[in-house]
């Protein structure tokens, strides 16, 4: 495999290249390069600078996902190369064409001096995965641009173009294509007018009137109440915490907070869903911008399977102590549109709430294995892309096989049995039994042959 990392030296100027195409992933094998070739930069003695680019269309997506949620993640990891930018002696310009997102702009922030080309965007969208940026950009983007454009940006998790970006004070330089030779010249012209480099860390002019700053996370608090959303609160708990602590303890702050996210269930859910769109389409599903719909017939195979149990479960339970009202209350409570019946509003009985989700997945689980058994799914990550794009499914639950398993796939068998007892709805196919051998549950469960309808 080619080095994903290069290195060269022009007239003083140590060139550092991200070179892994389309999409630039900071992997493990990108960090090692990174560390590595900035080690060799701070033992050099004759260096003026350092200019930090990528090939290809884009700059960097960020971190794999797919090591998100591993035991250990293999050194450097990416917030140590970001500290090692940054602590550079030499000063590090950073070039951005296309997208410079997550990892991505966190190693941007870590820079002394960003360049971006025209069409350049700049975002930080960890939150969509139920995540907070965890290289430093909870600490750094607030000292470049001020609490309020930095909460908005990480908490709506929208990107910043390059006009935007450089009003922000987030950009240097906004140049023409390529990158490369209009972030050369600004590193030349840096070298020639003796400007050094300029650590994110130093910089607090945004924070100096306390009340003003604090005035602000206030308000982004107020404007959260009510959201079940886990990670947009631990990204106003880091931005207080960047004008709080020092530094080191900010970024300590940050690290413990990402760790939180990580292990949480909706970052599980959210995660877990990112992926099964991906792998559902386009057999299941086709993307039309940022959205999936089902595709015909195979998607929609699956939907009319689900949307009869969905409908048939809610009539089943209702009693004379509970209503198709409290019904559908309390699933828009758990994070649906509406709710079986069309209710929107929320607010059921707080005491029926835990019976009824639980009653109302479960039924939507077991319809789920037997659709796989059925071979119109391959996995649970199917049927959970369908039931998130095609029923409204809570993004935050995963999907219905998803959300089962966090509620424990045991515990949610032993749960529907009396309720299995009186409809078939709720009687759990093999399928669920043989993920209930494994502790990863459905996912440790091979993909079926699939049959399309």
């Amino acid at each position: 495999m080619a080095r994903p990392v290069k290195f060269r030296v022009r007239d003083g100027i140590a060139i550092v290249t991200l070179d892994r195409p389309p999409v630039n992933a900071l992997d493990a094998a990108t960090r090692a390069g990174l560390g590595a070739v900035f080690s060799r930069i701070a033992e050099r003695a004759d260096g003026a600078a350092v200019l930090l680019v990528a090939t290809g269309d884009m700059f960097s997506a960020g971190a794999d996902i797919s090591e998100f949620g591993r035991p250990v993640q293999k050194a450097p990891t990416l917030a140590q190369i970001c500290t090692q930018i940054e602590d550079c002696a030499l000063p590090v310009v950073v070039g951005i064409q296309g997208r410079a997102l997550g990892g991505g702009a966190e190693l941007a922030l870590a820079a002394h001096y960003r360049v971006g080309e025209s069409t350049a965007m700049i975002g930080l969208p960890e939150v969509t995965l139920g995540l907070i940026p965890g290289a430093g950009g909870t600490q750094r983007l607030p000292r470049l641009i001020g609490a309020e454009a930095a909460l908005n940006m990480m908490i709506t998790a929208q990107s910043a173009d390059a006009g935007l970006a450089q009003r922000f004070g987030l950009l240097d330089a906004v140049v023409d294509a390529p990158v490369i030779d209009g972030a050369y010249a600004f590193t030349k012209a840096l070298v020639a007018a003796g400007q050094g480099p300029r650590p994110t860390s130093g910089r607090r002019h945004h924070m100096a009137d306390g009340r003003a700053y604090m005035a602000i996370l206030a308000k982004a608090r107020a404007a959260l109440d009510g959201n079940p959303q886990y990670a947009p609160h631990r990204i106003i708990d880091c931005v207080e915490g960047a004008a709080l602590l020092p530094f080191a303890a900010g970024l300590a702050q940050e690290a413990d907070a990402f760790d939180s996210c990580l292990r949480h269930p909706q970052s599980v859910a959210f995660r877990h869903i990112f992926k099964a769109e991906r792998r559902a389409t386009p057999l299941f599903l086709t993307r039309e911008g940022a959205s999936f719909k089902p595709v015909n017939p195979a998607g929609l195979a699956i939907l009319n399977r689900l949307r009869p149990v969905w409908h048939g479960a809610a009539e089943a339970l209702v009693t004379d102590d509970l209503s198709q009202d409290d019904i559908g209350r309390i699933m828009v409570d758990y994070g649906f549109r509406k709710g079986p019946f069309g209710m929107r509003d929320g607010g059921g009985p707080t005491g029926k709430a835990g019976y009824v989700q639980q009653a109302m997945i479960g039924a939507l689980m077991a319809e789920g294995a037997r659709i796989i058994e059925s071979g119109l799914a391959r996995t649970s990550a199917d049927v959970d892309a369908i039931a998130v794009h095609g029923m409204g499914f809570p993004r935050r639950h995963g999907g219905p096989m998803r959300a089962a398993q966090s509620l424990g796939l045991l515990h949610l068998r032993r749960a529907l049995a009396p309720l299995a007892q009186d409809n078939a709805i709720w009687q759990t196919p093999a399928l669920v039994d043989e993920a209930i051998k494994y502790a990863d549950g459905f996912d440790a469960l091979p993909a079926r042959d699939f049959s399309p309808v």
